[in-house]
Order: C-alpha cells, then structure tokens, then sequence
C-alpha cells in the first residue's frame, strides 16, 4: 500500500522516530537531559560513529538540539563535546502520531 503525502503528514515525522536506535538514543536523552556522542554510545553499547549518525538525523528533524561544552574543565587542555537533548518537538510529535491513529 502506498501512502499519499498528506495521510504521512498526519504523523507528523513519526518515522525518524521510529527507527529502533533512534528510538532507545531518545529513551536515553529523555532519561539523561543531556549528552554527547560518545557518552550515548557507550552506555547503548553502540559505536559512536552510529551515535553520530542517528544524532544527526534527530538534529535535521529538530528532535534534538545541541551545544558545546567542556567535559572536563580539570584536564589541560579542557576538553570541549557537543552535547545533545531532546526538544519538545519529540513529545509533540508522538501526541501527533497517537491521534493520527484514532
């Protein structure tokens, strides 16, 4: 069956939600307020190349959002990451999807 591009708006962009490691990098930001790529990965046990990737399609999406800061301001020199967090747009977006549904 293929879908009209009005019926997908419905959904509001569900679908990047709906990819399984999009979905549990979003569990992770929803639990965690913020993180860089690195932190996501190892805590998922993915690489931080696939992180990246997936942060990437989230941010094109306005799902998430990002800034630079330093990780460590003790090391010399600090070290600076781009840290990444969920916008509204994600819970909007599924209340969306749900009553797309109905």
């Amino acid at each position: 069956m293929k879908l009209e591009k009005k019926e997908m708006e419905k959904f509001g962009g569900a679908y990047i939600l709906s990819h399984p490691v999009r979905a549990v990098i979003i569990k992770f930001l929803k639990r965690e307020k913020a993180a860089y790529t690195s932190q996501i990965a190892e805590a998922l046990g993915f690489s931080p190349r696939l992180v990246g990737f997936h942060l990437s399609m989230l941010l094109g999406a306005k799902f998430v959002e990002s800034e630079y800061r330093l990780t460590n301001p003790a090391t010399n020199p600090p070290r600076v990451a781009r840290y990444y967090r969920l916008t509204p747009k994600v819970d909007d977006t599924l209340r969306t999807f749900v009553d797309a549904l109905k």
